[in-house]
């Protein structure tokens, strides 16, 4: 079975319909996912950003679904080794809450992928080398053109 490290942007996909969600579903079913516990204020805090931005949006309802996502994730507890390793990353322009996952991911290497939506984290996370993953719809095609399969692999 596939072991993906998901951080909160790919997470909160699961959670909030956008239009990644789809094809980030489909891609990990089936499969372990495993993250860091920062996303157990990670994914509620972007949950109420949204609902902040889009009233319509039924936060009850969303944190209960992040809830209930988050119990099946296994969760790496932060401990000063993953902390110390986030602050000795080279990676200048990386934000430390980023720079957390992708030691976290490190320390449990070799997971099949790091999957997330945040572009600056995956590249630190590919210079780091892990794969990276950002399963996506489709893009529309033109007649003629061959659509993509499968979501492809960024390393």
């Amino acid at each position: 079975m596939a072991l993906f490290y998901a951080d909160a942007s790919a997470l909160v996909k699961l959670v909030r319909e956008e239009p990644e969600s789809p094809a980030l579903s489909a891609f990990l079913d089936d499969a372990d996912i495993v993250s860091s516990e920062l996303v157990l204020t990670e994914v509620p805090r972007a949950i109420r950003r949204a609902v902040a931005h889009d009233p319509q949006l039924p936060l009850d309802a969303l944190i209960e679904q992040a809830a209930e996502l988050l119990d099946t994730v296994a969760l790496v507890p932060l401990d000063q080794a993953i902390l110390a390793a986030a602050g000795a990353l080279e990676e200048p322009n990386l934000r430390a809450l980023d720079a957390i996952h992708v030691t976290t991911a490190l320390d449990l290497s070799p997971v099949d992928a790091f999957v997330s939506y945040d572009e600056r984290q995956s590249a630190a996370a590919r210079l780091a080398g892990l794969r990276t993953m950002a399963p996506a719809a489709p893009e529309p095609t033109n007649a003629g053109d061959v659509p993509p399969t499968s979501p492809s692999p960024s390393r």
